[in-house]
């Protein structure tokens, strides 16, 4: 079986400027685990996943969005010379969180071979593209664990 004929083609994307506000209630309201980054033409630039919203500190961790709302609403104080550190936090777009090393496939590849891909990767979600690397679909993880 191809993975031309399992994937799901009506695959909701975004912008690599879109705010990552705008992405995180994207996948959140939409209740996906990711979303390609494309442009204009439809061709992949990378994904962002659910694990892209959070950063990660020496000894926390900080969903983005939340973070982002926080400082918008100017409930918070910070030292002189922080404030251009807060401002690229605060005007974070899709392309300063997405993985551009994302795994993109071919729809002509087997489900054999995708399963062996998913062992030898460890993603959850890749890109169905063409060979010019225009979006097609998607496919996940948990497509090929309904097909077996």
């Amino acid at each position: 079986m191809k993975i031309s004929e399992i994937m799901t083609s009506d695959v909701i994307t975004v912008g690599e400027y879109m705010p990552v506000t705008e992405v995180a209630k994207i996948v959140s309201d939409n209740k996906i685990h990711a979303v390609p980054v494309v442009d204009a033409e439809n061709k992949v630039l990378g994904i962002i996943t659910e694990t892209d919203f959070f950063t990660k500190g020496d000894s926390s961790v900080v969903y983005m969005p939340s973070l982002i709302d926080f400082v918008k609403s100017g409930k918070i104080d910070y030292k002189e010379g922080e404030g251009d550190t807060i401002s690229e936090v605060v005007n974070a777009k899709a392309k300063d969180i997405m993985s551009t090393k994302c795994e993109n496939i071919s729809p002509d590849m087997e489900l054999p071979d995708f399963v062996k891909l998913i062992k030898e990767k460890s993603f959850n979600s890749y890109c169905v593209v063409d060979e010019n690397n225009v979006l097609l679909g998607i496919m996940t993880v948990a497509d090929a664990i309904k097909l077996l």
